[in-house]
């Protein structure tokens, strides 16, 4: 059992439970409210989360936001994913860091954006099209198999809804 799944059981910090996801209290916070929202279930980086999850993750971050301007009374936001180690990413599972900001908090989150020439950002642009092709091709939640009730479970003297149904049919 990983580190984040046996956080999650313990429910230390939980703000809220969703289905596929939970919201809890930083344990080690860059700021006074800081929020994890994690996938419940073992996903190391957001490209492994199924879009389901991504989608639930991000409802829960914009609400968990608005929460911030009110309780914690900030300025700001900052939503951060550090994805990958190469990120920063220090667990093996995927984080939605929200960080609550007010003006002047000294917080380094800021960076100076390096400055590409015309042909290094065609070259770029080139590059990221072709792994872009399938952007918008999004995955399904996975469907629960419909539990047929047992044979012994239906009572003959009943009214069996599928029969009822079939009959209703002109």
């Amino acid at each position: 059992m990983s580190l984040m799944t046996k956080l999650i059981e313990t429910k230390k910090g939980l703000l809220f439970e969703g289905k596929h996801v939970v919201a809890m209290v930083a344990p080690s916070p860059a700021a006074a409210g800081h929020i994890w929202i994690v996938p419940k279930a073992e996903t190391a980086v957001f490209g492994n989360a199924p879009d389901f999850v991504v989608a639930e993750m991000f409802v829960i971050a914009n609400r968990i936001s608005m929460a911030l301007f009110e309780a914690m009374h900030s300025e700001g936001t900052n939503l951060i994913i550090q994805n990958g180690t190469g990120a920063g990413q220090v667990l093996p599972h995927l984080i939605l860091h929200i960080v609550p900001r007010v003006e002047n908090d000294n917080l380094p989150l800021l960076w100076q954006p390096k400055q590409l020439d015309e042909e290094a950002m065609s070259t770029v642009e080139l590059k990221l099209k072709a792994e872009c092709k399938n952007v918008g091709v999004f995955d399904k939640e996975k469907p629960k198999p419909i539990e047929q009730p047992k044979a012994e479970e239906i009572k003959p003297d009943a009214e069996n809804y599928q029969l009822k149904h079939i009959r209703r049919i002109p």
